[in-house]
């Protein structure tokens, strides 16, 4: 198979070729590693593909959905054996000691992990940006940034390498990433995917693990394959009624959709984003649904306090393991200064602060749990902001503290971190383009437990807008491994 007809093809696309015996996972693999050589100088999104990987590759298509597509995932823990550097100096040469569930039931169902990508500092800062591995920068503007943490997982798929790419989202890090790089971005409900072998949902339930996507159909088959509870999962959300495949084939009508393109943290949201997000609502409106400003009210700087030491909590007491494990000490050089500003003020935190942590975000869910009774949906920005310059939200920077830790964040997580806290299913959609030429996603978010609902609504902006070249019309990148040549 030639790189320019693999690039055309989604995941589902490849799967029926793979099933008809027109292509191997081994000549994909080969289609992979020469994308790879092709855009990854210039964008430095995959840290490395794995030789024994790409040399197991079959020469005939396996069993499963899948039938031997091959990936990539992030540099966290997803499979056994395989790294997990977390994007730091401190981490450097760990290797993941068990799979994840999850991704055990991908694999089953044919996805080959071959490699990895880049991923901010232990998802922690704005931007892919590390002391490990350098800058991810955009396929669609090498001076821009691809926001984080699974930023890698974006730009590799943005910039044709993979149909569809492994990522995790614990304040916006699947979905700010897709928005920057007009991709589709889905953080599942809380526990609609297991964290087992470790946690229910990491990240005292604020975390999730999903793909990045290009069509809204290798979103519901992926979910379809890796979705539900394992044994011992503390508690188990409710099951679809059907699949996700079969959802998207039915679109809703008249659906009551809130739209809120007012920052919640004051933000300013760029004048670029509003209009795409507006124009977004009007698309709605003509699909017939009602669509009318409305938000969910609630006490923002209480919540960010509350996000402030959840996550600050959690890196005091992740880190001294990894620490101990690797040998190596908490200190400038093994970690960025972003995460050694939070990892601090987390050693600082009493348990009564926790505990009032996580009441808030109680009272948060509570509040837009009953704003969701009036509305089925409600539409936001993805991003307060347009992909920003490289270097703007530098986690090395001298002077960082807890709070500029949540500065930096603030423009991209206005909109996106608060469905961590509540749980509730969030995409981000590729409906918008800057007048430069740069992607802008709109955010939809939906009642606890209903992905099928997003998902319908998401294939029918699709299905209007998906009439051109690219992803949605989006058209091509300039950085892009059809032709092997910078556009």
């Amino acid at each position: 198979m030639r790189l320019d007809e693999y690039v055309t093809h989604d995941g589902i696309g490849l799967a029926q070729l793979l099933a008809n015996g027109d292509v191997t996972p081994k000549e994909l693999g080969q289609c992979v590693t020469d994308a790879v050589a092709a855009v990854n100088p210039k964008i430095n999104a995959v840290v490395e593909l794995y030789a024994d990987a790409m040399e197991r590759l079959p020469e005939k298509s396996g069993s499963g959905p899948l039938h031997g597509i091959p990936t990539l995932t992030k540099d966290f823990s997803v499979e056994a054996g395989r790294p997990a550097e977390f994007g730091s100096q401190l981490a450097r040469g760990n290797r993941a000691m068990h799979d994840a569930v999850y991704w055990q039931r991908l694999r089953n169902a044919g996805l080959i992990n071959v490699g990895r990508t880049t991923s901010s500092e232990f998802g922690v800062p704005a931007t892919t940006e590390t002391l490990l591995y350098g800058s991810t920068t955009n396929p669609w503007d090498h001076m821009r940034g691809v926001a984080g943490s699974s930023g890698g997982a974006a730009a590799a798929v943005a910039a044709g390498i993979v149909p569809f790419a492994q990522g995790s989202d614990g304040g916006g890090s699947i979905r700010n990433p897709a928005s920057f790089c007009g991709l589709i971005g889905l953080k599942p409900s809380r526990g609609r995917i297991t964290g087992s072998p470790r946690a229910n949902a990491p990240l005292l339930g604020l975390a999730t693990a999903f793909m990045l996507t290009k069509t809204v159909r290798d979103t519901a088959l992926m979910l379809d394959l890796c979705h539900g509870p394992d044994a011992g999962d503390g508690y188990e959300i409710c099951c679809p009624t059907s699949s996700y495949s079969e959802a998207i084939q039915q679109p809703p009508r008249g659906l009551r959709i809130a739209l809120c393109i007012e920052s919640w943290s004051g933000t300013a949201c760029d004048p670029e984003v509003i209009e795409a997000v507006k124009k977004t609502a009007l698309l709605l409106s003509s699909l017939g649904h009602h669509v009318e400003e409305a938000a969910p009210q609630f006490d923002y700087a209480a919540f960010l306090e509350a996000q402030k030491n959840i996550w600050a909590a959690d890196s005091a007491s992740g880190l001294p393991g990894i620490a101990a494990q690797m040998n190596r000490k908490i200190e400038p050089g093994s970690v960025g200064n972003t995460v050694l500003a939070l990892y601090n003020y987390g050693t600082s935190i009493s348990g009564a602060v926790l505990i009032d942590a996580l009441a808030t975000y109680d009272e948060v869910t509570r509040r837009v749990g009953r704003f969701f009774n009036q509305y089925d949906l409600l539409l936001t920005p993805t991003s307060a902001i347009l992909p920003e310059v490289v270097g703007t939200y530098d986690p090395a920077r001298q002077g960082m503290d807890a709070d500029g830790v949540f500065a930096d964040l603030e423009p991209k997580e206005t909109f996106t971190a608060l469905f961590n806290g509540t749980g509730q299913p969030a995409i981000s959609l590729p409906t918008g383009k800057s007048f430069s030429g740069l992607p802008i996603g709109s955010q939809l978010v939906a009642r606890f437990g209903r992905e099928d609902l997003l998902l319908a609504v998401a294939r029918q902006l699709e299905e209007c807008l998906d009439c051109d070249e690219g992803i949605w019309g989006q058209g091509i990148p300039p950085t892009f491994a059809d032709d092997m040549r910078e556009r």
